[in-house]
């Protein structure tokens, strides 16, 4: 779970793990990176981890999402891993639908069909699946979900390809596990408005964030290639 000033959520969001996903694995752990907020997130993170033992934070240098996603995907220690994000827009009850499906399936996607989002994340959204469709071949409808489950092993080697810079690590993640021909089940769920914190991440450097991450798209194209062409030979 990425967290970048979300003192307002970060504690329900931590919460809501507690309360919808470890009663239904036991093992489970969560792993929230705090990306060097400026607020109080930090501190009520240090707080909850005395509270209980399976919530672990590690605090770093601001690098952005999705390298603290990275982070938080090469220190957890399952055998699946559940990506989040701390803004709780996607509520944890969704939780039980993916895991009822896990055993039969290399990894569940949830979707969201209706976004509470600003119309321009909406319009990525469909740019990104028609990008899809012409660059990789493959139809995803919510490519991009901060709601993912799936193996950890398959994480491990989509990692060997995907740069520890890349942007947007879960879109190109949902890219490989399509690619690499994994059985992947889809689970609608529901979206609701952000209700604290704010969007980091707007206006011309959105413009300058996309085009970077499709400059970065098309570089894992080719090795996302040569990755299918090794393990053909």
């Amino acid at each position: 779970m990425p967290a970048y000033n979300e003192e307002g959520a970060i504690a329900g969001s931590v919460a809501d793990v507690r309360e919808f996903v470890f009663p239904l694995v036991s093992s489970a752990e969560l792993v929230v990176v705090n990306d060097g907020s400026r607020d109080q997130t930090g501190p009520i993170l240090d707080k909850l981890t005395t509270q209980d033992a399976r919530v672990r934070v590690i605090h770093q240098v601001n690098g952005g999402h999705g390298n603290a996603l990275i982070t938080a995907m090469n220190a957890a220690t399952g055998d699946w891993l559940l990506l989040i994000d701390s803004d709780r827009q996607i509520p944890l009850e969704s939780f039980a639908p993916l895991w009822a499906l896990h055993e039969n399936n290399d990894a569940v996607f949830g979707v969201r069909r209706r976004r509470h989002d600003h119309w321009i994340r909406k319009s990525l959204t469909r740019i990104i699946r028609f990008v899809l469709r012409l660059l990789f071949r493959t139809a995803i409808y919510d490519a991009n979900i901060p709601f993912k489950l799936l193996k950890r092993d398959d994480w491990k080697l989509a990692s060997e390809i995907i740069p520890k810079d890349t942007l947007a690590p879960s879109l190109f993640l949902a890219i490989f596990l399509y690619r690499a021909k994994r059985k992947i089940a889809e689970v609608d769920v529901p979206h609701r408005d952000r209700e604290t914190g704010t969007v980091s991440i707007r206006s011309w450097k959105l413009a300058r964030f996309c085009w970077k991450a499709f400059v970065q798209l098309l570089s894992f194209r080719r090795r996302m290639e040569t990755w299918i062409s090794q393990k053909k030979s």
